[in-house]
């Protein structure tokens, strides 16, 4: 137990076993502390980046909030047994050169203990609300764990050395770069490709844009990839500047595009590989305007198609513009969506399903073959008519998608006579869950079946305590590890109207 003058203080030194994990994969553990002449005893939460449970280490503390520590490691006293050798070089501790990656939380476990650790948070959430854990059912991972995004966003910027980067953030560090020479998440395509771009960039001697000097041209780099399809899209991102420096002159902006065309479509070849749409895109960002995004279409289709392969051999096709929201793992998308149509029970021609929040449609989209009308709400009009492109590109026509705020469609003369026809209503909300006025809604509408789809266990279990006693029971609870390696994972749970 230690003993403190005046409470714990940001730099002190710990040694803490490690108990649990967090939501957002931090190795958690206790410290007992009596503290100040009034010898008053107290209990700090210690929050460890990159420590797992079974493992003793000494930490240092970075930050100290009401009896909470968030502090990184300085030693392993004793390493957990279930701790096991890390693929990829960068995964590790920020505070090592070279490592501390911020794509990745979980790869000092193995794959069956990231998804113990997952499951268990889940059923901690439901414990706490009050709420049965039994109903869980065991989680359902990926046959592969690796190489499944069919998206990524690469940042240029800066190391911690000041050196030219091309990777991802480290965790909790926003101006800062941890430079790729692999990665195990995208494809191995994209592992070469990413390295080799950014020694591209350094002959040609184009610069990152800096936040610090409010200089530089390149901002990020996108890939997609249909692993169903096998296309591939790749996108420049920049600066909006109408001319730059390269090759050590001044050159209009338009010669890096075009530059970068010709790298990529090379480099690909050399790889064996193909590249079926490149992107030049210029983000234009001032104060007090909206950000536009100027895109330059250089080679290919303007779209990358994907498929999703759903129950009784059917399946979508879907055309993916630079800017739209797709599902980034494939195949964890099929095994959710097949889960949310089991769920829901429907049989073809039957049941009308209201799909709230639909964004670009993907959800209503896989129901609309399993049922006799689909009804869609969002908010954001480019993703209403996106999902309403994704509807006629696939020939369905029992689907219809409404803009606007849900509570204002719901009450509309055209919406409100359907409200009473609906056997299913599914909500995919973000990350904060459902607010109250949206329970408030569901509610009111009262349809029998209720789908929730959930990207964070812990918003889940307390909208499912609010819905419990609003009138729905809670049948069972799917959970998908849509994102092996990562403390992401979501949750398919059915609700009956009592």
């Amino acid at each position: 137990m230690l003993d403190l003058e005046r409470g714990l203080q940001k730099g002190a030194e710990l040694v803490v076993d490690i108990e649990g994990v967090t939501d957002r994969g931090l190795g958690r553990g206790q410290v007992e502390a009596i503290v100040g002449p009034q010898r008053e005893h107290i209990t700090y939460e210690v929050f460890v980046r990159k420590a797992v449970p079974g493992d003793r280490v000494r930490v240092e503390v970075e930050r100290i909030r009401r009896r909470r520590c968030t502090c990184h490691i300085l030693e392993f006293i004793e390493k957990s047994p279930i701790r096991i050798e890390p693929r990829c070089p960068h995964f590790g501790r920020r505070e090592l050169s070279g490592e501390g990656c911020g794509g990745c939380t979980y790869q000092e476990l193995s794959y069956r203990h990231q998804l113990a650790i997952k499951e268990r948070r889940i059923k901690e959430h439901f414990i706490a609300e009050g709420l049965d854990p039994g109903l869980v059912l065991p989680l359902k991972g990926m046959d592969q764990p690796w190489f499944y995004r069919n998206k990524m966003v690469f940042s240029f910027g800066d190391t911690a050395e000041r050196d030219f980067a091309l990777g991802l953030h480290p965790t909790g560090y926003s101006y800062e770069i941890v430079n790729l020479e692999t990665c195990y998440l995208q494809s191995e395509f994209v592992a070469k490709f990413v390295p080799a771009l950014r020694r591209w960039a350094i002959e040609r001697q184009l610069k990152p844009w800096r936040n610090t000097s409010r200089d530089g041209l390149l901002l990020e780099l996108m890939v997609r990839e249909g692993k169903q399809t096998g296309e591939r899209m790749v996108e420049l991102v920049t600066t909006a500047d109408e001319s730059v420096s390269m090759d050590g002159q001044r050159v209009p902006a338009q010669q890096v595009g075009r530059a970068f065309c010709d790298f990529s479509l090379a480099q690909a070849e050399a790889l064996g590989q193909k590249i079926t749409s490149v992107y030049w895109t210029q983000k234009l960002a001032r104060k007090g305007q909206s950000t536009r995004w100027i895109e330059h279409h250089l080679h290919g289709q303007a779209v990358l198609h994907e498929e999703l392969h759903l129950p009784d051999d059917r399946s979508l096709r879907f055309a993916i513009h630079p800017r739209a929201f797709f599902q980034p793992n494939t195949l964890g998308a099929q095994i959710l969506y097949g889960e949310v149509i089991e769920k829901a029970g429907l049989e073809k021609g039957h049941g009308k399903v209201l799909d709230l929040y639909s964004g670009t449609g993907t959800i209503g989209l896989c129901l609309a073959p399993f049922c006799q009308e689909v009804y869609g709400i969002e908010m954001q009009t480019d993703a209403v008519e996106n999902a309403r492109r994704n509807a006629e590109y696939n020939g369905i026509d029992n689907i219809e998608f409404f803009a606007g705020d849900v509570g204002d469609v719901l009450k509309s003369e055209q919406f409100f006579p359907i409200c009473d026809e609906i056997d299913l209503t599914v909500v995919d909300p973000p990350r904060g869950g459902l607010q109250r006025s949206a329970i408030e809604q569901i509610l009111e509408i009262g349809a029998p079946h209720l789908v929730y789809i959930s990207c964070n266990p812990a918003t889940l279990a307390p909208n499912l305590r609010d819905l419990q006693k609003g009138g729905y029971q809670l049948e069972i609870v799917q959970p998908v590890d849509m994102f092996p390696q990562t403390y992401h994972v979501e949750c398919v749970a059915l609700l009956r109207r009592s």
